[in-house]
């Protein structure tokens, strides 16, 4: 089993999830557990959380706000990253809010760092706290029955 499902079954054995349109989902409150869940596995490996908008028959991914914790043996400078990704050849290039975006969205966690592992998904959880509510507006279907922004952990 991997590090993802295993996070996803200790943290749905402590919160039940959500199970919507078959498929186990976490709210934000659920995944703010997953720092402790982590510290006590004592285990480190890459981590994808993602986040999604339901809706009655619909589902969207908010695929700018994925979680992306990559373990490494060196870590690399997060801006020369970015810019790889990009395609850009200077930060004056890409507006300050994808810098902003990219700073709370990717890690790169040394093999044995646990804690800065635990740190990252704290600094997530704290930055998609304070983006839920733009997300809901941004999804609103005045048509559909909103159902909630969940996660899933890969």
């Amino acid at each position: 089993m991997d590090f993802g499902e295993l996070c996803s079954e200790e943290l749905e054995k402590l919160t039940g999830g959500h199970f919507l349109n078959g498929d186990l989902y976490f709210s934000l409150e659920d995944i703010k557990i997953l720092p402790k869940i982590t510290e006590n596995l004592n285990c480190i490996d890459d981590l994808v959380i993602s986040p999604f908008h339901l809706t009655e028959g619909s589902t969207m991914e908010a695929y700018w706000c994925i979680l992306s914790i990559k373990i490494v043996d060196a870590v690399q400078d997060k801006n020369i990253v970015l810019l790889n990704e990009t395609g850009k050849s200077t930060l004056a290039e890409i507006e300050e809010q994808y810098i902003k975006l990219w700073d709370n969205t990717y890690y790169e966690i040394l093999k044995d760092d646990l804690s800065g592992l635990i740190k990252s998904l704290k600094r997530y959880i704290s930055f998609m706290e304070n983006l839920e509510v733009s997300l809901r507006k941004e999804y609103d279907m005045p048509d559909k029955k909103w159902q909630g922004i969940y996660y899933q952990i890969y």
